[in-house]
């Protein structure tokens, strides 16, 4: 009998210190360790405890309270910067973001002419980290600049390449190609039609969104970010060809390993094999039309300088997420400028970092639940009556309002845009009648590529396009 109370003793025990165990670390997650993640400086805390600059443009308690920009933001109070020297000076920049040694991915990079490579490192990054030929900016470089951005954008978060992004532009920068460290350019060459404009192919469609992957001969698989609602839509290959349309932003397709999401990786992919998937290098370029999306990301994307303003990353999401966040509201803001995103053929091949596809899965949830959501918000989103910067503030403000941001996002956004104002950068200029195409040379027609082979559950290595029956 005595050991019996001995033992619902011990278990009383061990249940009350479970319960004060999960208080504790609630208390601990849902306090200290979101004020760390959000920022290591001392700034005040606002707008649901995110850290904003004391001189900041924006009373974010005022946006708090009425859950919306309260009045337009006088950016010409924003004080300029002296400009670089001409000697630190280029116009083509390659900005990566690397916790790793340099690889040979990234150092190929380094080597590509004409083109200057900057790495932007983080607190995981080797202290010893160099490479010929680079500008790389450790965390502590990144302070020293000064930015708005650097001061409220979350440590060990790979939207501080945002930070690169701005040292490009300030240093002169005309063209801006974002890659990562695991993929390689073909021929070590960075193609895309280097021109802001040109004739080209756009889709001819009334759907919110399009599978540009089906065009370059694989139908079967869809973009990281795809709403997966979607996925069994009917590809489009209805196109009308335009003149001089403004590919502001142009995302290549990557052979190997290309940018797919979790399930398709859990459920089309066997174990132990790596994917090596080929798009169709004949199919031409396409660009994706006013009022539809598609996702892009940060893996083989060239921007030019009318579309910098749309290279800031929300910090909130995670790795799998922020690229294809930012994605969906820079497309519904290329609206506003006449501006395309523009999807091109095979000019990279990547052989995958290691990852855990249950930990991606996982990471890129916001992703399965809320994409559909975002486009069906953008559709119906409208910033008439205000400038350009304030209508991505704006956008950002409701996004967050919406549930699909969340506040650190738009406070980096403003603080982003405020470093652009003081480097001179100048806004694109707005369209009074946006529509899909202003100049037809080619009404529209259909275009069918040939399929490529696709990967399948029990093929093994030698993977190829299930024919359909009869």
């Amino acid at each position: 009998m005595f050991q019996n109370f001995l033992n619902k003793r011990y278990s009383f025990l061990l249940i009350f210190a479970t319960i004060v165990l999960i208080v504790v670390v609630y208390n601990f997650y849902n306090g200290n360790v979101l004020n760390m993640y959000y920022t290591q400086n001392e700034n005040p805390l606002s707008w649901d405890g995110v850290p904003t600059p004391k001189d900041t443009l924006v009373d974010w308690k005022e946006v708090n309270r009425m859950r919306k920009l309260p009045k337009a933001v006088e950016w010409s109070k924003i004080k300029r910067r002296t400009p670089p020297s001409k000697e630190d000076m280029h116009d083509k920049w390659i900005v990566v973001t690397s916790i790793a040694a340099p690889t040979s991915d990234v150092t190929l990079l380094s080597k590509i002419a004409g083109w200057k490579l900057l790495v932007v490192g983080d607190k995981k990054t080797p202290k010893s980290w160099s490479l010929p030929n680079t500008i790389y900016l450790s965390v502590e470089k990144q302070v020293e600049l000064g930015y708005r951005t650097a001061q409220v954008m979350p440590y060990s978060n790979y939207a501080r390449k945002t930070i690169g992004h701005l040292y490009a532009i300030q240093h002169g920068a005309k063209m801006i190609y974002e890659t990562d460290d695991d993929t390689h350019p073909y021929n070590n060459t960075i193609k895309f039609f280097q021109e802001q404009k040109g004739d080209f192919y756009v889709y001819s469609t009334d759907r919110d969104t399009v599978n540009p992957y089906a065009h370059f001969g694989q139908a079967s698989i869809w973009p990281r970010g795809y709403p997966l609602e979607n996925i069994a839509n009917p590809p489009v290959y209805t196109f009308v060809k335009c003149k001089d349309a403004r590919a502001l932003i142009q995302q290549g397709v990557v052979d190997g390993d290309p940018d797919v999401d979790a399930v398709f990786r859990l459920t089309r992919k066997d174990d132990g094999v790596q994917l090596d998937l080929r798009f169709d290098p004949k199919a031409p370029p396409i660009l994706i039309p006013p009022g539809a999306y598609t996702p892009y990301n940060c893996q083989n994307t060239l921007h030019f300088k009318d579309a910098f303003w749309g290279l800031v990353l929300p910090p909130s999401g995670t790795l799998r997420v922020t690229d294809i966040w930012r994605s969906f509201y820079v497309q519904r803001l290329l609206q506003e400028v006449d501006g395309y995103l523009g999807y091109f053929g095979p000019t990279a091949y990547q052989v995958r970092n290691a990852h855990n596809y249950l930990r991606d899965f996982i990471d890129e949830e916001e992703l399965y639940y809320k994409s559909g959501r975002y486009i069906s918000y953008l559709e119906k989103w409208n910033g008439r009556g205000l400038d350009f910067f304030n209508r991505m503030l704006k956008l950002a403000i409701d996004l967050v309002v919406e549930d699909i941001w969340k506040p650190i996002d738009a406070v980096v956004v403003e603080a982003w845009i405020e470093d652009l104002v003081s480097f001179g950068y100048e806004p694109p200029k707005l369209s009074t009648t946006p529509k899909p195409c202003k100049h037809i040379i080619e009404n529209a027609k259909e275009m069918k590529f040939q399929q490529q082979p696709s990967s399948h559950l029990r093929i093994g290595k030698k993977m190829k396009e299930i024919q359909s029956l009869g």
